[in-house]
């Protein structure tokens, strides 16, 4: 009777599973991250900001100090530095790409948009191993002479031997040029750190911000820029202090 009983549950214990609803799992979405830097509180906490239908915008731009402070990488040889955050409205993401920015020295009409960092740690290389001119350096060589020459007086040949020095310019290329193993190792490492640190170019509903680099080697003293973001349907112009 006992392996009767056992025979019928077992025959019946897949349609009891089969008919048992299963709890319901809780979908948990995991909260939005993106890389760049912390945002401040609002856009209106940047030294410069714009607003517009709950879609801000806060952006600033570095000093050279504020530049050396923040990267290991010379940022001040090659680039204007601008933090630039992005605050959606809500309910409405923004794809974010460098396309959507704009600088342009104020009085000049000639706009320019930021590279990447892949474009920034390439151009910094380059500086840094290009020939920086020419080295000058004396040189100083040590010789001996022999020979043979008929004395006049005897008429017998006579050997004589001597030492001779000399000097010269030696000229060669100058600059610091580094093997280009440890050149790649090194552009690699400032690409990493700008694109850490670089406006996240995502799609976003939430605030986010990051560096802008813009290749203006020698930025004018006491020049003013303005800042434009061309992505929505009426591209928002802001001054920058």
């Amino acid at each position: 009777m006992r392996r009767l009983h056992l025979v019928l549950f077992s025959s019946l214990l897949p349609l009891f599973l089969s008919s048992t609803p299963l709890p319901a799992q809780d979908s948990v979405q995991a909260p939005e991250r993106h890389d760049g830097t912390a945002p401040r509180a609002s856009a209106a906490k940047y030294r410069s900001h714009v607003e517009k239908d709950g879609f801000s915008i806060g952006a600033e731009v570095l000093t050279k100090k504020e530049a050396s402070d923040t990267f290991a990488t010379d940022l001040n040889r090659c680039c204007l530095v601008v933090l630039v955050s992005v605050d959606p409205k809500k309910g409405e993401p923004v794809e974010l790409s460098l396309a959507d920015f704009t600088l342009e020295e104020v009085g000049s009409d000639k706009p320019i948009r930021p590279e990447s960092p892949t474009v920034i740690a390439a151009m910094l290389e380059k500086k840094k191993n290009q020939g920086g001119g020419v080295d000058v350096a004396t040189t100083t060589g040590v010789g001996y002479e022999s020979g043979t020459y008929t004395d006049p007086t005897t008429g017998q040949p006579v050997h004589v031997r001597g030492v001779s020095t000399n000097a010269g310019v030696a000229v060669t290329a100058g600059g610091n040029s580094v093997p280009p193993d440890e050149a790649d190792h090194e552009r690699d490492i400032m690409e990493w750190e700008l694109a850490e640190k670089g406006l996240p170019l995502d799609k976003t509903t939430i605030p986010i911000a990051g560096y802008l680099y813009f290749s203006i080697p020698k930025p004018t003293k006491g020049a003013k820029y303005q800042l434009t973001y061309s992505a929505n349907s009426e591209p928002l112009i802001f001054s920058l202090p």
